[in-house]
């Protein structure tokens, strides 16, 4: 494997890998009828699209590794080139929409999206990336798709304000 630095993020150039999500980039742009994008993984665990490069620096070790990748092709899909809780809504649902693309039915799309939002908040606490309330994220997608369930396991208290309470 061959590591290569830009800036603050550790490139891993491993041609295998870069063409498995590179494919399926390619099948969702495909889809939606936009400009391709170019796949890079990276080290780490933020994966972020750069609108200017198109480009989306993929975190490949970080888990959840499908939804990261709808995500930010969610960000590509409607030319979002700033950071805010409305794109990150939006990036959402066009996310759930790939993940349908993918094979995957809608609700099993909407509760992994729900409970990788769920998976960011115990992992940062209260430290949130600009234009990201995951819990909040969260609680809007359970409202716009209200016959998915809340996933959070009985007694779970994340998120607890925005889904009003822990989970009965």
């Amino acid at each position: 494997m061959v590591l290569l630095l830009a800036g603050c993020t550790t490139m891993v150039a491993d041609p295998a890998e870069t063409a498995k999500w590179q494919l399926l980039a390619n099948q969702a742009t495909a889809h939606f009828r936009v400009a391709a994008v170019s796949v890079q993984p990276v080290a780490g665990h933020n994966s972020a699209y750069l609108c200017h490069e198109g480009q989306i620096r993929l975190a490949v070790k970080a888990g959840y590794v499908r939804f990261r990748l709808a995500h930010e092709l969610g960000h590509h899909v409607l030319h979002h080139c700033g950071t805010s809780y409305a794109q990150e809504l939006d990036a959402n649902v066009v996310a759930i929409q790939v993940l349908q693309l993918w094979g995957l039915s809608e609700t099993d799309a909407v509760r992994e999206t729900v409970v990788f939002l769920l998976e960011v908040k115990k992992f940062q606490g209260n430290v949130q990336r600009p234009g990201h309330n995951v819990c909040g994220e969260a609680a809007a997608l359970l409202r716009r798709y209200p016959s998915v369930p809340d996933p959070r396991m009985r007694g779970d208290r994340t998120c607890a304000e925005e889904f009003g309470g822990a989970k009965s």
